[in-house]
């Protein structure tokens, strides 16, 4: 009679088990194309490292306009007014008299001129650089973001399966324990159950925890609660 009890609740064990494994056998339809898109979209403007490489684009591509100006730093003009009815006489050297009137002079930097157009070539290398790292960091953060939103839903139904398993490991021992009192169980029987139960609820308790964890991560991502994107 024991043999036989203890074979029934090993056959509904193996029972349960495929009925959990049957509930959530995959997370597709848990997950929208469209709701990751729209996540990947809010990471991309809230983000701070994201705004930090669009700020460097921002700095190149102003280097570049900097550097195309740059040519009037070559150039100098200076000029000297004396006013036609007075004579100067310079006091180092009184046989020289200042010219009267307006005397211009323009200088020219050549070094500056020669060196002009590779300022302009590096600036433009360099805005290049900073385009395409931000271009690369942009595939980065999506792959990213749906990496962990995906982690996070696997998270959601491994809960859902665990939160069966420790109701049904829950309702099973009930039934144990009042075919143990009534001797039609053996303590053998009834230990197991509730080492499973045990077991069970650790389960859950574990498979919360990685829910909050998955959550928070995707989160930090994000730059808001997940629950305030619709």
């Amino acid at each position: 009679m024991k043999i036989k009890v203890l074979s029934v609740f090993t056959f509904l064990l193996l029972l349960l088990q495929q009925y959990n494994a049957k509930a959530q056998v995959s997370i597709v339809q848990d997950i929208s194309e469209v709701y990751v898109d729209k996540l990947v979209n809010v990471a991309k403007q809230n983000y701070p490292r994201v705004k930090s490489f669009q700020s460097r684009v921002d700095v190149a591509r102003a280097n570049v306009s900097i550097s195309a100006v740059s040519i009037f730093d070559a150039l100098s003009l200076s000029y000297i007014y004396q006013p036609d009815n007075v004579t100067v006489v310079d006091p180092t050297n009184p046989g020289t008299r200042f010219f009267s009137g307006l005397q211009l002079g323009v200088f020219i930097n050549l070094g500056t001129i020669l060196r002009m157009p590779m300022n302009i070539k590096r600036a433009k290398a360099e805005r290049r650089l900073a385009e395409n790292e931000r271009d690369e960091y942009q595939l980065t953060i999506a792959a990213e973001v749906k990496r962990r939103y995906y982690l996070y839903i696997q998270r959601v139904g491994q809960l859902k399966t665990q939160t069966r398993a420790w109701q049904e490991a829950e309702n099973g021992i009930k039934d144990i324990e009042y075919r143990y009192k009534k001797g039609e169980a053996t303590f053998e029987t009834f230990n197991t159950a509730q080492v499973q139960l045990t077991e069970r609820r650790t389960q859950k308790i574990e498979a919360e925890a990685n829910v909050f964890i998955s959550k928070a991560d995707v989160e930090e991502m994000l730059g808001e609660k997940l629950e305030n994107i619709k």
